[in-house]
């Protein structure tokens, strides 16, 4: 079946989006971290950067797989969705594990000077603006795996910044106490906190997109509804349990049932009444369908 064009065209004008604010924020974040001088600020400015090349790279894999088969690709090209997952989380992760090291060094070396209202006014900006591009994008992910990625890259963002704005009432805190010196450890800190919250992200995008690249069976929320469809079928067909395959590329889903039936009672006609009836039930799902419905009366060729 074709690509459904609708859904591409909502996905790259949200891609589009997050590029602008990833750009926003970019910009934001390198110049208030050059200004205070606050390692975690700047962090997240790189962070935001990567995200940016990040989501450029989605939007021009949006558009590839969108393009649909072609002579050489007769399958279409969606096999590189969950490539640019992969390397979103292989980016994300080295962010992190970067991150992580140069803050240990930080504090070995004594810490360092930074501005709790600087932070404050940083994390409360920054963690504003993620959480509206995570509920955007989120809202829109629906059957998308480059949307569902860069939703995660946004939550990350959120979660980042709110540690930021904890991190600001912290040092401004610690002012009025007998523990000011501890401030100075305070950025580098956070640096560790925010990356322990955010490992789980790359983790899952990492996880998930090689079970599609190796053409594993997909989660059981999205089975469900295709079992759903195919036990309708059988019920108003009257056929014998199948044998399904199901597994997901991107947007495309694949799915083939054979049925094992006696011999002399299905026509060609039947088995193309029994296909329609399966795809007409399916069509409702946000992906592109790839279905291939069998009737045989060989046990070999189940």
């Amino acid at each position: 079946m074709a690509p459904t064009s609708d859904a591409a065209r909502r996905e790259q004008s949200v891609l589009r989006v997050c590029l602008a604010a990833s750009a926003v924020l970019a910009a934001l974040a390198v110049c208030w971290g050059l200004v205070s001088g606050s390692q975690v600020i700047l962090l997240d400015g790189a962070y935001a950067l990567i995200g940016m090349a990040l989501t450029w790279l989605s939007l021009v894999t949006s558009r590839v797989a969108a393009s649909g088969p072609t002579a050489r690709y007769p399958f279409g090209r969606e096999a590189l969705t969950p490539v640019v997952v992969v390397v979103q989380g292989l980016a994300l992760f080295g962010t992190l594990a970067y991150a992580a090291a140069e803050a240990v060094r930080v504090i070995l070396d004594g810490g360092g000077e930074v501005a709790g209202g600087s932070l404050l006014g940083y994390g409360l900006v920054s963690a504003a603006l993620s959480a509206a591009a995570y509920l955007y994008v989120r809202a829109a992910a629906r059957g998308s795996d480059l949307l569902a990625a860069e939703s995660r890259q946004w939550l990350s963002g959120t979660v980042f910044s709110a540690v930021i704005a904890v991190g600001g009432v912290v040092v401004l805190a610690l002012r009025y106490t007998s523990w000011t010196s501890a401030d100075r450890y305070v950025d580098s800190v956070l640096v560790l906190v925010t990356c322990a919250l955010l490992l789980p992200q790359p983790v899952t995008m990492l996880r998930s997109a090689m079970v599609e690249i190796l053409e594993g069976a997909p989660t059981d929320a999205v089975q469900e509804p295709v079992h759903r469809a195919i036990a309708e079928v059988r019920a108003t067909f009257d056929l014998p349990e199948p044998e399904t395959s199901i597994s997901k590329v991107g947007r495309k889903m694949y799915v083939e049932v054979v049925f094992l039936d006696p011999p002399g009672l299905w026509e060609i006609t039947d088995e193309d009444a029994v296909r329609r009836a399966l795809i007409g039930r399916l069509r409702e799902l946000p992906y592109d369908l790839w279905v291939n419905v069998e009737l045989t009366t060989d046990p070999e060729l189940v």
